[in-house]
């Protein structure tokens, strides 16, 4: 009987003593890792080779606006992080702010061909670093190269002229083959004037001078009993 209490508290000691080795090791472990994560503000911060400017320029010249993008006027802000490692190569490249999978793509394939940074340093040791960096898609505006005039009749009777500036890609078709030249312009007008008449026509336009749209407007103002409407697209 002794003898198997003996045996059982030796058995439990050596048990204690095993669970404990084990809590001091997952201990360790946790602390390596800690020291290991990623900072996000060392005391040194990495540097891509050349400095910002350099790294601007890596980007603009490797980045490409997906034509798919291009087409359905995909645009925005997209911000992507990634980690600057202890020998300055870049790993661990993911969105977090996404716009879509078309430009989400271009911007990993990107960043994941940079160079390797200077590593960023902290208490005199590399450590690893997580980076992030906003990449903004735009779309370069349409010049604004064609005036489209719409004259309808009103609920009071007036004739009710619309005058958009905007750009002949957005035009329809109909809209498109209206178009007339600057000498045609005071013979449209004149139809324009008469009561019971509705259509509409296009317009060239100079988006550097405006000259045609400061001249239809002009024309517009000296024609009586209409109201006129000057907008944007």
């Amino acid at each position: 009987m002794k003898k198997n209490i003996v045996i059982n508290r030796s058995f439990s000691g050596l048990f204690a003593a095993i669970a404990t080795t084990i809590v001091l090791l997952f201990a360790g472990s946790v602390n390596v890792n800690a020291q290991d994560e990623p900072m996000t503000m060392p005391e040194v911060a990495p540097e891509y080779p050349g400095g910002t400017i350099a790294l601007l320029t890596f980007i603009q010249k490797h980045l490409e606006y997906p034509e798919g993008a291009k087409e359905q006027e995909i645009q925005g802000r997209v911000i992507v992080q990634f980690i600057i490692e202890k020998d300055g190569t870049v790993s661990d490249v993911k969105i977090v702010k996404s716009v879509d999978p078309l430009v989400d793509d271009q911007v990993v394939r990107a960043i994941s061909a940079m160079p390797a940074w200077k590593p960023g340093m902290h208490e005199g040791k590399t450590v690893r670093v997580s980076y992030s960096v906003p990449i903004h898609f735009r779309l370069q505006a349409p010049p604004k190269d064609i005036i489209l005039v719409k004259y309808t009749i009103g609920q009071d009777g007036k004739k009710v002229v619309t005058c958009t500036l905007t750009s002949e890609k957005k035009l329809m078709e109909q809209e498109l083959a209206s178009k007339i030249q600057m000498k045609d312009l005071d013979s449209k007008l004149k139809e324009l004037g008469k009561k019971k008449t509705e259509g509409f026509f296009a317009l060239p336009n100079n988006p550097d001078t405006m000259d045609e749209f400061n001249a239809i407007e002009e024309k517009l103002n000296n024609i009586k009993g209409i109201n006129v409407i000057y907008q944007q697209k």
